[in-house]
């Protein structure tokens, strides 16, 4: 841009030629100078870039952080000033949660966790997200929190209940101590969360009681705490609390947002993704695993039928499939196929039902202990798994006691039929 001054200057990314004239002014150069840098702020203003909205909807698994990953990548690509990350989640697994730590950390786009819709929640992996975000932000009427391990073996480091000993004055009977595997478990995450916080700069005595006590907070009170930066009731007026926000990059590169008319693109899931999101549903995958099974069996009752055997063995493959992604108790595995064997050794013997309550109650028990963790999201519901067990069982002492029938039955044709029959000459 040339304006006919003498001398040159750089305002931002514009350059000022002012060489041409001879006139020699200051108050000229600098009314000339500061004109310029008017004209051009809009324009500046429209290089940011947009700002991705990313949503983690559901427990925490290993599809949940492929996608998280994926959009992670798109938004660098595509120049983003900014990811907004919406999380409502139960909590989940702790390697995908670590997957998805690890990425933001290395991101180079700065990046918003924002706990949303009102009435949502980030806990226990949830929470280790939203304090791995560049700022921290909380809708009202959501909560946070609850990180307490969990152990993958099924239990449940204990926590020490000091607030009822402080309450009665006197010293509650000692409790058997904690093992050393779950020491190092809870050592090992409470440290592992006491580095996020500090890098972020929150409070890390109200975040390690979280992973210590199971401590929750509301929206208010993180942001008491010092565990959000804000408390806003939708994203739109985050975008406009957080325009100008001074942030810094993983690499230490300085960072000013520029989010208040950032347009939004939403990053949703690939079809894949959600195909595999619902298969490693562990309800959706006890299903299939029953139904396939079931289909199964009619294919080898009633050789030739074909369509059962093709459908059935599909339901297993996916079963199999969703299962993959999914901590799966050997125990449970166990009991169900106990179960499938009373079952079938019910219409064989005909024990009045008692092999077969029997085989109720194993398959019952064994796809409520699957899945081996007990957070929500991550294991069969108990109703779904009593029902499922009774339909189940049902249907399969019904088929065997055919298949038996049929096996018993005296044959009437051919030679064989012709056995004790009474010959005349």
């Amino acid at each position: 841009m040339r304006l006919g001054l003498k001398g040159s200057c750089s305002v931002g990314a514009v350059d000022v030629d002012i060489r041409a004239s001879p006139c020699k002014n200051p108050a000229v150069i600098h009314a000339a100078t500061r004109l310029v840098v008017l004209v051009s702020l809009p324009v500046l203003g429209a290089w940011a870039g947009p700002v991705h909205r990313v949503t983690l909807d559901g427990p925490v698994n290993s599809i949940q952080a492929e996608y998280v990953i994926r959009a992670f990548d798109v938004a660098e690509r595509e120049g983003s000033e900014l990811v907004l990350l919406e999380l409502n989640t139960p909590g989940g697994l702790a390697d995908a949660m670590e997957q998805i730590v690890q990425r933001m950390l290395a991101s180079r786009v700065p990046t918003c966790a924002y706990v949303y819709p009102p009435g949502g929640r980030a806990a226990s992996a949830g929470f280790f997200i939203l304090e791995t975000a560049d700022v921290a932000a909380m809708a009202p009427g959501t909560r946070t929190g609850a990180a307490h391990p969990v152990m993958a073996i099924g239990g449940v480091i204990p926590i020490p209940d000091t607030k009822n000993e402080e309450q009665k004055g006197e010293k509650e009977p000692e409790k058997a101590p904690e093992s050393a595997m779950m020491t190092k478990v809870r050592e090992d995450i409470q440290a592992y969360l006491r580095g996020i916080v500090q890098r972020r700069g929150r409070n890390v005595e109200a975040a390690e009681l979280a992973v210590t006590e199971s401590r929750s907070y509301t929206a208010d009170e993180a942001l008491e705490k010092k565990l959000v930066e804000y408390v806003v009731s939708g994203e739109w007026e985050l975008l406009s609390r957080l325009d100008g926000l001074d942030v810094r990059l993983a690499d230490g590169t300085p960072r000013v947002l520029r989010t208040r008319d950032a347009p939004i693109v939403s990053i949703d899931m690939t079809f894949r993704e959600r195909a595999l999101a619902f298969i490693t549903d562990p309800n959706i995958a006890f299903l299939l695993f029953l139904v396939g099974a079931l289909l199964l069996y009619i294919e080898i009752t009633h050789a030739g039928f074909v369509l059962p055997g093709v459908i059935g063995g599909i339901c297993l493959l996916l079963a199999v499939m969703g299962f993959s992604f999914l901590p799966i108790s050997v125990v449970g595995v166990l009991l169900i196929l106990a179960s499938i064997g009373l079952f079938v050794a019910e219409a064989v013997v005909g024990a009045f039902g008692v092999l077969a309550i029997a085989g109720v109650v194993c398959l019952a028990l064994g796809g409520i202990m699957l899945v081996d963790l007990p957070e929500e999201g991550l294991s069969v519901d108990p109703y779904l798994a009593v029902g499922a067990a009774v339909g189940f069982g049902a249907i399969a002492v019904l088929l065997a006691t055919l298949a038996v029938r049929v096996f018993r039955r005296k044959v009437e044709t051919g030679a064989e039929g012709m056995v004790g029959m009474v010959g005349e000459a």
